[in-house]
């Protein structure tokens, strides 16, 4: 058993409705440049604040589901601002979500893909996680080659994020969370 596939199962796996984009990456790795690091910390600033402020809409959502999804809906709207500035700099701009079904864990994602994408290839996945309405951006690899849906109309396509242990934390706080729902909605 290799340390990836023992590591997956100690995450919970859930059904779950996401706002989701994604893209296939094509920068290689020697691109890193000055500017991309300078980057990559403000963006490590701006996720450790987005982590904070998601795990308080998260307590709050639970005690006063309306507030909570007003604080995700203006945490959102801040994301979208920022996405637009950084466009306005040059940066990567808005991206459009797709509303869909994916099967979520800590460890990876499998989602309907609009294209086959190769075992091997890296993936940006960026996922509004929903009702709080928090954004998460990972990167993984295609860990399989995709299947035919049933609808023809796509590929069932599983990913192995990369290690961002953030990222990951706040996913897995969601899952538990929404498992957590799930179960108290079977009672």
């Amino acid at each position: 058993m290799t340390p990836s596939s023992s590591e997956r199962r100690k995450y919970y796996r859930i059904n779950d409705d996401v706002l989701l984009h994604y893209h296939a990456e094509t920068n290689s790795d020697e691109d890193t440049s000055r500017g991309v690091q300078l980057e990559v910390a403000t963006g490590a600033i701006l996720a450790e604040i987005d982590r904070e402020l998601n795990h308080t809409i998260n307590r709050v959502w639970t005690h006063d589901p309306d507030v909570g999804r007003a604080l995700g809906l203006l945490n959102r709207k801040i994301s979208v601002l920022g996405s637009l500035a950084a466009s306005a700099e040059g940066g990567p701009g808005p991206v459009s979500y797709q509303r869909t079904t994916v099967s979520l864990s800590g460890s990876g994602i499998a989602f309907e893909a609009r294209e086959a994408l190769a075992a091997g290839t890296v993936v940006i996945i960026e996922i509004g996680l929903l009702p709080s309405q928090s954004s998460l951006r990972l990167q993984g690899r295609v860990v399989a080659s995709p299947e035919t849906v049933a609808s023809g109309s796509g590929y069932w396509t599983r990913v192995e994020f990369d290690e961002d242990l953030d990222q990951q934390e706040e996913l897995i706080r969601h899952v538990v969370q929404k498992q957590g729902m799930l179960l108290a909605d079977s009672r």
